[in-house]
């Protein structure tokens, strides 16, 4: 991962609207509109540092420990497919 890919995924990330709202239900976010969820979530990509970004087959997981969340995104279709809180106990 660099930072050019870092910067274009979080500018092009895209999600379906049932996708917005499992991530809102998995980060505890359902106070949120989806215009705000669209911007936390490009806060957490362009926020997570490069070392806490891993490539694993398609997918990029974006480990944020300031919001406590780690992003699955897709490397083909740039879409978060999954989103969940830290587990403290780790």
């Amino acid at each position: 991962m660099n930072h050019q890919l870092k910067t274009n995924i979080s500018e092009n990330f895209q999600n379906t609207e049932l996708g917005m709202v499992r991530i809102k239900r998995n980060l505890q976010l359902s106070d949120l509109s989806t215009g705000e969820l669209e911007a936390f979530l490009k806060n957490v990509l362009i926020s997570t540092p490069l070392e806490k970004i891993e490539t694993k087959g398609k997918n990029h997981y974006f480990t944020n420990h300031y919001h406590n969340a780690v992003l699955t995104v897709n490397s083909g279709s740039l879409t978060i497919i999954t989103a969940k809180k830290i587990d403290a106990k780790k």
